[in-house]
């Protein structure tokens, strides 16, 4: 071997080494435009859950991952001679995933538009056609994905990354036929695009884990903020209702014997004041009731039972407001609760969506197992709440009905916390509210303590 062909052998291998150095860089790179949304979207809105514009927080979604999505293209991975390829459907995704349609469509809109802009023809209505395919699956999708537990919306996102990938080799495959050049793709190799693909199914699975971590240590924030604040709400309730309740007390008793002796006329005045005297020890008991939502006497309670009961109970109120109250329940559901207490959940919870129909409407109540947990859900057809209301419920003096204090909403979460469950709604205004109770399931056969 010559001198020169040694040369020649080593600059070959020294070129190799700096296209698979120049190939990491621009790959690493490509993840970090994906991962860095994230980041932005964690510092900027992810600590402040409360915000009372959520359509806000998807067009600044949308718009940190339609940049993404531009500098994955600014900075593609070169791959042999004359192939270029980035992550960009990674990010375009995830926009649409936790954005919804208007953080996709704006994803979208700055996706095409620069893709337009570095060059039209065949190759440009190839990712318009990927764009709206992702867009119009992954939208369609997308509710029930938000209702997965994690490992479920890793594969789902994954299925979904697939889907893609496929789609899109499929329109490259199309549009290097029509240029008479698909040998250049076979020449690629089969190992090229088994990496391709893995790429995008780790950037994709890291994302989504990445994502659900921050949202998930977001949401025990809130839960420790809400916790400290009821613990400041239970103290100060503790301190002050009975010290209320001894003066009302008497004042009720000599109001009762002053009204024997009074004319017809300041009789009907006395019985307002009664009345009233009578609301406020209705509002400092359910004060006492969340300083201290003990449950009195735990025993194994017939889901089922306590539904059916709760509905011959509430079906005159809801006769008299035009709505008719179903039920629907599985037998043999179990529970240990107070039953006094659990009654009082639902009927609250029936009561609030009976009063939430204006015009004549539907509440149903169901009951069902879902695992190791029965669910009892209160669905009406009523007004439904904005965003914002959604966040406020349960907080304390905060009402969506003209004369209520919110107290009745404050008991019910304190109790179901007590009996170890969760309460939540689901709402959207003008189609309704949906409220689920969700506890520990236990066997029939097992003893009561």
């Amino acid at each position: 071997m010559t001198g020169e062909q040694k040369t020649g052998i080593i600059l070959y291998v020294q070129i190799k080494k700096m296209e698979e150095l120049l190939l990491s860089r621009d790959l690493l790179l490509n993840l970090l435009l994906i991962l860095t949304p994230i980041f932005v979207y964690q510092v900027l809105l992810l600590d402040r859950l409360s915000s009372k514009r959520p359509r806000l927080e998807q067009w600044l979604l949308g718009l940190l991952y339609g940049i993404a999505c531009v500098l994955c293209m600014v900075f593609p991975i070169t791959a042999g001679k004359d192939f270029l390829w980035d992550l960009r459907w990674v990010p375009f995704i995830i926009s649409v995933l936790y954005g919804g349609w208007r953080s996709g469509v704006l994803a979208m809109l700055l996706l095409l538009g620069f893709r337009l802009y570095i060059g039209g023809g065949l190759a440009f209505y190839m990712t318009v056609i990927i764009a709206v395919s992702a867009f119009a699956g992954t939208l369609w999708i997308r509710k029930r994905y938000m209702a997965y537990n994690r490992t479920q919306k890793v594969f789902c996102s994954l299925g979904l990354t697939m889907a893609t990938f496929l789609v899109m080799m499929a329109l490259i495959w199309y549009v290097f036929d029509a240029r008479s050049d698909v040998s250049f793709l076979i020449g690629q190799g089969s190992c090229f695009y088994s990496a391709y693909a893995g790429v995008y199914v780790f950037s994709m699975a890291f994302s989504v884990l990445l994502i659900e971590n921050l949202m998930e240590s977001a949401r025990m924030r809130e839960e420790i903020r809400k916790s400290e604040k009821l613990s400041i709400i239970s103290e100060l309730a503790a301190s002050i209702a009975h010290e209320i309740r001894t003066p009302l007390t008497v004042v009720r008793g000599f109001i009762q014997l002053a009204q024997s002796s009074m004319a017809e006329t300041n009789q009907s005045y006395m019985a307002t004041a009664i009345a009233e005297l009578d609301r406020a020890e209705f509002i400092i008991s359910d004060y006492l009731n969340f300083a201290k939502p003990e449950l009195d006497h735990l025993e194994r309670v017939n889901v089922g039972e306590e539904v059916r009961n709760m509905a011959n109970f509430m079906t005159s109120f809801a006769t008299m407001q035009g709505v008719e109250l179903v039920t629907d329940v599985q037998e043999t559901l179990y529970v240990f609760a107070d039953k006094v207490k659990l009654k009082q959940v639902i009927i609250n919870l029936v009561k609030n969506s009976i009063e939430a129909i204006r015009h004549g409407g539907r509440v149903e109540v169901q009951a069902r197992r879902s695992g190791d947990r029965v669910l009892i859900t209160v669905t009406d057809t009523g007004e439904g709440m904005t965003s914002v209301q959604l966040e406020r419920l349960g907080k304390p003096f905060y009402s969506t009905k003209d004369k209520g204090i919110g107290l009745g909403l404050m008991v019910t979460f304190r109790i179901v916390e007590a009996m170890q469950g969760t309460l939540t709604f689901e709402s959207q205004k003008g189609r309704g509210t949906k409220a689920t109770i969700s506890v520990n399931a236990v066997a029939m056969h097992k003893e009561e303590t």
